[in-house]
């Protein structure tokens, strides 16, 4: 089996090198200032990277065109309906007749959108996930264990799919047999491997495991990374316990790309400088939060030249702050607490952490929960419970009402299964009233 992961390797890096080695390239480029996040050369290459796509917008897009000076804050925060109702003026005059890559939204919170990228972006793109697959233990050459809905994607080139070594796990079909089947899978296959998918798809095959009182399982799994939901310590827990793996959570989207991901055995996120500038801001205005505050996630991509999205308002919610390693201090986001329509406000309309999910967790009969806030202060649980039976609502009500404020309505219903979203993604807390 090492003998086919060393020739992927060498497979992969080989091409790149055929093709000018852009990839190698980029990822010497994003290790560097990804490790070294003070020095001169970073600090010089990052501005020169902000300067350049600032600058290249105004010159040759409509859109950007009447911005006199190339600063961030000059430029306006835009959004998803931004760039979809008005994309050809987006777009770089000099890039409109270049090869171009199209990435697609899934749409899970919203209607979907489509964003084309230059070839180079392409390169950037690929070279972040290999540097940020590298430090969780994943390498090229490795077998990948996908899982998300695969339905949604183009199915690989035979080549392609030898390259990369996926195996794609539809999240549709994580039933109790499959989730054996899986773990069958993995127990056989003696290749170095990793995981990679969405959260909740981790959750179930820990809740799986846990109640069939699975013995860890030795399957020389080497990395795994959640994606695309919030990832929650006791799924973290999980995978440990049954896999031996310090599972992280990596921050990313479609229409950019890799923006952040939590080191091993840490709760932070270390950010994609190399890649993206980040900003917070507050949740009603476009200035900046001071550090701690919980304020809307702004990425500005500085490699897509055919499409400049700059200043562009993710949907997200998180906190950045300083840490201090090694004497060094470096800016990173300490949490990212989901999308706006994801987050919950009290009756006093203050909006909680997305931890108050963790709450239900200690109510052992309870599998599978979601939070919908209906009114002001009317909050309904869809609870699935391990026998549809759910004996401490009274109990669970009072404890709620410690959180959401003692005039809140509280409702339960016990449901057989809560529907994943057509990505296949899982939404525990829906907002209703955004």
């Amino acid at each position: 089996m090492k003998v086919f992961e060393k020739l992927r390797n060498i497979l992969f890096w080989s091409i790149d090198f055929a093709k000018g080695g852009k990839v190698l390239s980029h990822f010497k480029d994003i290790k560097h200032i990804a490790e070294h996040p003070n020095d001169d050369l970073t600090h010089k290459k990052t501005h020169q990277y902000l300067n350049s796509i600032l600058t290249h917008a105004i010159e040759n897009t409509e859109f950007y065109k009447n911005i006199r000076i190339a600063k961030l804050k000059n430029f306006p925060v835009i959004t998803k309906e931004t760039i979809r109702n008005s994309y050809s003026d987006f777009e770089s005059y000099t890039f409109k007749n270049k090869k171009r890559v199209k990435v697609t939204t899934s749409g899970s919170t919203g209607a979907s959108f489509s964003v084309y990228q230059d070839l180079n972006k392409k390169a950037r793109n690929i070279a972040d996930i290999i540097y940020y697959s590298e430090i969780s233990g994943f390498h090229v050459g490795y077998k990948l264990y996908y899982l998300r809905f695969w339905d949604m994607f183009k199915k690989k080139s035979k080549i392609l799919s030898f390259l990369q070594n996926i195996v794609p796990i539809n999240v549709f079909d994580l039933s109790p047999e499959s989730i054996q089947n899986l773990v069958n899978t993995l127990k056989n296959d003696r290749s170095s491997k990793g995981m990679i998918g969405y959260a909740s798809s981790f959750n179930k095959i820990c809740n799986y495991l846990e109640t069939v009182h699975s013995e860890p399982i030795k399957c020389n799994l080497k990395s795994v990374i959640g994606i695309s939901e919030r990832l929650d310590g006791v799924t973290k827990m999980g995978m440990k316990k049954y896999f031996g793996v310090d599972m992280v959570s990596r921050y990313s989207n479609s229409e950019n790309g890799m923006i952040a991901q939590q080191p091993i055995g840490e709760e932070y996120f270390d950010i994609n400088w190399g890649s993206y500038y980040v900003e917070i801001l507050e949740i009603s205005s476009n200035e900046a939060v001071t550090p701690g505050t919980l304020g809307r996630i702004v990425v500005t991509d500085l490699f897509n030249y055919l499409t400049p999205i700059i200043r562009y308002d993710t949907g997200d919610l998180g906190c950045v702050d300083y840490i201090s390693q090694n004497n060094i201090s470096r800016l990173v986001l300490t949490k990212i607490e989901g999308r706006k329509m994801d987050m919950i406000r009290n009756t006093e309309g203050d909006i909680l952490s997305t931890s108050i999910l963790l709450l239900i967790n200690k109510y052992d009969e309870i599998v599978q929960r979601q939070i919908v806030q209906k009114t002001k202060n009317e909050y309904l649980f869809r609870l699935k419970t391990k026998n549809n039976i759910f004996d401490q609502e009274d109990v669970f009500k009072k404890e709620f009402k410690e959180y959401l404020g003692q005039d809140a309505i509280i409702s339960i219903d016990l449901v057989t299964d809560i529907a994943l979203l057509p990505s296949g993604k899982e939404r525990a807390i829906i907002n209703e009233v955004i």
